[in-house]
């Protein structure tokens, strides 16, 4: 089996492995991932344009810090397994290349990952997410993990478009309301941002990342500050 190949028998065990609570499937999608492959965390991630939309769900609060990370920055595996629709790992984060994701690297290793490991959420050819995965420790995945994650993405994927798909028209599922909040009112203080610096949206948005990885705040509350009034990146008083 090919590090593409996914196998059936594999994805019908893991589809088990993963049938979720009824009350939060969402979370327990995530849990159950962490479980069935192995690893200390997981997260899934929706994407869109190369940017992070917002998680669907984290199994722990560790992971919960890397993925706001990820969002924050706007860089890592998800990121990486997006862009690129293939598995991106790094087993080992401190000796990894300096040049791969600096500042989520100083982040993920502060908040107690040691390695890293992201798989495309995919549809045929459509990318529209990563499962994000992380070890407290240093070390690639067996071959047995690595085709599980393979599983578990591809499971993980149809799962979100299933909830999708019994929602109304022009509506969100209800396993996924809370995942625009994060969009919402990023895009939101970005036109703020924008108008008041008077720079184009894709620089506030560079703006608003830096304010909030210097403040080491989520980008969610430093955006909701600036939306709320209290804040600006201007230099003038709010």
């Amino acid at each position: 089996m090919t590090k593409s190949d996914v196998d059936p028998e594999r994805v019908f065990r893991m589809t088990v492995a993963l049938a979720g609570a009824e009350t939060d499937p969402q979370h327990e999608l995530c849990v159950a991932s962490a479980a069935a492959i192995g690893v200390a965390g997981a997260g899934v991630i929706l994407m869109s344009g190369g940017r992070a939309l917002g998680n669907v769900c984290v199994s722990n609060s560790m992971t919960a810090i890397v993925e706001e990370l990820q969002y924050t920055l706007g860089e890592g595996p998800c990121v990486d397994a997006f862009r690129t629709k293939a598995p991106v790992v790094a087993p080992d984060l401190e000796h990894a290349d300096g040049n791969r994701w600096p500042a989520f690297r100083v982040g993920a290793e502060s908040a107690g990952v040691r390695a890293v490991f992201g798989f495309p959420l995919l549809i045929q050819s459509v990318c529209f997410g990563a499962l994000n995965l992380y070890h407290d420790h240093a070390g690639a995945l067996s071959d047995e993990q690595f085709a599980d994650a393979l599983a578990v993405a591809h499971v993980a994927s149809r799962t979100v478009l299933g909830w999708q798909s019994v929602a109304g028209p022009g509506s969100l599922a209800w396993q996924l309301e809370h995942v625009p909040m994060h969009r919402a009112v990023v895009h939101q203080a970005s036109g703020m941002v924008s108008v008041q610096a008077m720079v184009p949206v894709p620089d506030a948005v560079i703006m608003l990342r830096a304010y909030a990885f210097a403040e080491d705040r989520p980008i969610s509350e430093v955006a909701t500050d600036i939306v709320s009034g209290e804040l600006r990146l201007d230099g003038l008083p709010a």
